[in-house]
């Protein structure tokens, strides 16, 4: 086991793949940070609001801190590259037929598709520690230089929110290998994952709300990364609409086991079918 996990690992980081998606992430992190950075504070950011109740970027706070440094998060924006990775990963080798010598080396498949679940979590620890440098590097210059405003990186509740990332992370990309074990073919995998995640989600969304099924709304995978990175309530003294509370679990880490029961339930199902699957 240890040496198929070995081997796996190897695979993944010596291609360009991992860091060519990693670099575009950070990127698209560190500029989705810097703009949330910009509305702390700002009359935009309060614009519509009465007196800025229930505006969480109408002052710093914890809470607040929280959704900056997790913009790209809680955007979902940046959670689309973990998610193609995990996909890719699986069904290029389905695609270059380098499936069969994996399997033909590894008589057990459980044992290989163990070792690729190992591999493809470590990736996404090392996109989310990338992740919160970007993203940091991104917005403190703006909070502390610009708004001239505490950054509340001395507070323990904004680095476990940074930290609990590397589940997030880790999940999300498990997600797409779940999804590439389903669906071989790369281009259907990849487009079913990205079209899963951003139109059936903001779909989900549109629809619980319109219909008030506010705590329906907390089960979505979306909404359950979001519960787990923002643990304090960026509004907090101001009026908050009480369906919007119903939108969350008490305990961020009620939101990881449900997100985390999600992705070992699709990876167990891919798994499953793949070791009852024939290669070329």
């Amino acid at each position: 086991m240890i040496g198929a996990i070995r081997s796996e690992v190897r695979k993944v980081f010596t291609t360009r793949l991992w860091w060519g998606l990693g670099l575009g992430m950070a990127l698209l992190a560190a500029l989705v940070a810097m703009g949330f950075a910009a509305l702390v504070g700002s009359d935009a950011a309060g614009a519509g609001d009465q007196g800025g109740q229930g505006n969480p970027f109408a002052r710093m706070s914890i809470g607040t801190a929280q959704i900056v440094y997790n913009a790209g998060i809680v955007q979902q924006m940046t959670l689309l590259f973990p998610l193609a990775l995990g996909v890719i990963l699986i069904t290029s080798e389905y695609r270059h037929k380098t499936i069969t010598a994996t399997f033909l080396s590894t008589p057990n498949r459980w044992v290989v598709l163990v070792s690729k679940t190992v591999a493809v979590a470590a990736v996404g620890v090392v996109y989310a520690v990338l992740h919160a440098a970007a993203s940091l590097a991104g917005a403190v210059p703006i909070i502390s230089l610009v708004k001239g405003q505490d950054t509340f990186l001395g507070e323990p509740q904004v680095w476990q929110s940074l930290g609990t990332g590397v589940i997030a992370f880790a999940v999300w990309t498990l997600f797409g290998f779940g999804v590439g074990m389903l669906i071989h073919n790369q281009i259907a995998a990849t487009l079913i994952a990205v079209g899963a995640t951003l139109v059936v989600q903001i779909a989900l969304n549109i629809v619980f709300t319109i219909k008030e099924w506010y705590a329906a709304l907390k089960w979505i995978p979306g909404n359950l990364t979001t519960n787990m990175l923002v643990t304090s309530d960026p509004t907090q003294g101001q009026n908050v609409d009480p369906a919007t509370a119903a939108q969350y679990f008490d305990h961020w880490w009620q939101a990881a086991l449900v997100l985390v029961a999600y992705s070992v339930g699709l990876a167990v199902v891919g798994a499953f079918l793949t070791t009852r699957q024939d290669v070329a």
